[in-house]
């Protein structure tokens, strides 16, 4: 597969993006990493230069598919080419489209995440969102991680479960949290410590003891691959939700 016809299938599922509606894209990261060459031209030279940094082959080509990919979906709703799109950055780094000409793009929310071998990009019309995928199966201190980023009664919930159910647990606890980071915009500038989830089923209501953050969100488990975990953080309750798979 070449970029051209990667682009012309997104132009193709793309559909309607509603005021009440959030797409999330998602697709393989092994799928798309292949391109990364090809991709390459369709990045800035801010992005060639962060692309450069990376120390391993396999971490460069996943951020230039990835930052290419999210081009091609962003464009396909701006009427933009994917090379012509150009980002603004907030104090913590957070990327929002820079005004063209089309109404959506003065308005367009986006963020972007991947893990392992998943890559999702959630997109809304308007109001700010956040997205985290993470991969279980990596190696990590969980006990450590828990007194770090958990309250102490989202940490109790969690006493009784067995090794492995802690730690996909946390999992599910850290990427609400980091959706919810990512949304605000603040980055690890606020600790995860400091966002309390609220559990109902697959949803979460979040709120946030820091003035940095001082916000009611609300998130949503995603659909992944097998062996990922996701989340989006929103600040609407209720909203369509359209699973889009490259």
């Amino acid at each position: 597969m070449k970029p051209a016809e990667l682009r012309a299938r997104i132009l193709r599922a793309q559909p309607p993006l509603g005021g009440q509606t959030v797409h999330v894209w998602r697709t393989a990261l092994s799928t798309i990493t292949p391109l990364a060459d090809d991709m390459r031209a369709l990045l800035s030279a801010d992005e060639h230069d962060r692309a450069d940094r990376f120390r391993f082959p396999e971490h460069r080509n996943a951020f230039i598919a990835g930052r290419a990919v999210l081009r091609m979906v962003l464009g396909s709703y701006c009427g933009c080419a994917p090379e012509k799109l150009h980002f603004s950055y907030g104090e913590q780094q957070k990327p929002g489209v820079d005004e063209i000409e089309s109404p959506l793009a003065r308005t367009v929310s986006f963020n972007l995440s991947h893990s392992a071998d998943e890559l999702q990009i959630a997109v809304a019309a308007q109001g700010a969102l956040g997205i985290d995928v993470e991969d279980p199966g990596r190696e990590f201190d969980v006990d450590a991680l828990i007194a770090d980023c958990l309250m102490e009664d989202e940490a109790r919930a969690l006493t009784h479960l067995s090794s492995e159910q802690r730690k996909t647990a946390f999992i599910r606890y850290w990427v609400h949290k980091e959706a919810f980071l990512k949304c605000v915009g603040t980055g690890f500038s606020v600790s995860p410590k400091e966002i309390h989830v609220a559990f109902d089923g697959g949803r979460s209501e979040m709120r946030c003891s820091n003035l940095m953050a001082n916000n009611v969100l609300f998130g949503r488990n995603l659909h992944c691959a097998p062996g990922h975990l996701a989340a989006i953080a929103t600040a609407e309750r209720e909203y369509e939700l359209l699973s889009i798979v490259l």
